[in-house]
């Protein structure tokens, strides 16, 4: 007896299902696994996958082919045991702090925290009675004087934003581990491709993968690299509390990542060259490059960062907010956009996006002004880039 054929509503869900089972060869880039639930074939299956096989899957939520690839890719790149990427920069620290910390427990961070960053320890940790005590970070006596008991670590930034303030790494490090501490290193403005904080004795690192790693403004996420049993505890939130980002997200991050270093030499070479001309202008008040030997920070950049200051920058004007309007309006080809690292150059303005929150009087004692601008500089020929600002300048 033949077996009736299947119905349309039957052979719409389930032909071509098998397609990649029948293939001899492979394809040459990674496919994109958009599916929210995997399929077994059997209860052992499953038993594999609870146990921990790393290369099998069922759920999105927990893993997923495209999230595992750009894990792996990040841990080669940054050196890490493990790495965890997560559906935003914002859910990476969340991961971070809230998988490691518990009620009662300090931690110490740079006053130069990314905004947001800031928020979340100061509103929201601190409602699950976590503490943090924020400190000029590269002041160590003031580092070691905000230790207590309860602290269990040290957050800084590779590079602040905007200012593009330097922490120094490998003495952090040191003093972390003589006072039993973990640090946790966010590393999203220099990247891997300029350099490796895990190297220099911090425990985990931080990317917001929006940024440099993806490097086409096309795509949200984060990621964390380092310790396993760190990364462990941030899986076990992001999974519990819902972080965990699409396959999408992590397919082209990780086919962005793939040019990151040579992204990273030309967005260097172009912010030092524009840095440089905006030092020279006459409108331009002051230029905050760490590849500037005027940069207070200009020493420590180069022994950390040999291979290139990467390609954020921050200048202010001698006018105020009218002038920064006049600036904005009068560039070509630099779009007024508030997030950063793409391969198109962009400027922002601090005090009306990423620091609005902040009172006048911590603008002022942040160095941040109503004329300060903060720049990404792209991978448009440096020449261009420079004309733009130049002309912009010219005209106000």
């Amino acid at each position: 007896m033949s077996t009736p054929k299947p119905g349309l509503s039957t052979r719409s869900v389930h032909s071509g299902n098998e397609v990649d089972r029948r293939m001899v060869t492979r394809p040459k880039t990674l496919p994109i696994y958009e599916s929210s639930v995997f399929v077994y074939d059997s209860l052992e299956q499953v038993d594999d996958f609870l146990a921990g096989n790393p290369d099998n899957y069922m759920y999105t939520r927990i893993a997923n082919p495209n999230q595992a690839a750009l894990e792996e890719l990040l841990c080669a790149l940054e050196g890490g045991e493990a790495a965890l990427f997560s559906a935003s920069g914002m859910a990476s620290v969340s991961a971070a702090l809230l998988g490691r910390l518990n009620a009662g427990d300090h931690l110490i961070a740079s006053r130069e925290l990314y905004g947001t960053t800031q928020s979340l320890i100061q509103k929201e940790l601190a409602r699950f009675g976590i503490t943090a005590t924020l400190v000029e970070i590269n002041d160590l006596a003031a580092v070691e004087a905000a230790i207590t008991p309860a602290t269990k670590l040290i957050y800084t930034e590779t590079a602040s934003n905007p200012l593009v303030r330097v922490s120094d790494v490998p003495a952090l490090a040191k003093l972390a581990r003589a006072r039993g501490l973990k640090l946790l290193v966010d590393n999203t403005f220099l990247s891997p491709a300029l350099y490796i904080p895990l190297a220099e004795g911090a425990d985990l690192v931080l990317h917001s993968t929006t940024k440099y790693l993806n490097g086409h403004s096309d795509a949200t996420g984060g990621i964390l690299v380092g310790d396993a049993e760190w990364i462990a505890q941030a899986r076990r939130f992001q999974i519990n509390a819902g972080g965990s980002a699409s396959p999408f997200e992590a397919w082209l991050t990780f086919r962005g990542a793939k040019t990151l270093a040579l992204r990273m030499k030309a967005h260097s070479a172009n912010a030092q060259a524009l840095a440089e001309a905006l030092e020279a202008h006459p409108k331009v008040a002051r230029v905050f490059y760490p590849g500037l030997p005027s940069h207070p920070d200009y020493a420590l950049a180069q022994r950390l960062f040999p291979k290139g200051a990467s390609g954020m920058l921050s200048f202010t004007l001698h006018g105020g907010l009218a002038e920064v309007d006049a600036l904005i309006r009068a560039l070509n080809n630099t779009a007024f956009a508030p997030s950063l690292a793409g391969v198109a150059s962009s400027i922002t303005h601090p005090g009306k996006t990423s620091h609005r929150a902040l009172s006048p009087e911590a603008l002022a004692e942040l160095d941040i002004h109503d004329g300060t601008i903060r720049v990404s500089v792209g991978i448009e020929d440096a020449a261009d880039i420079v004309q733009d600002f130049v002309q912009a300048l010219d005209s106000l």
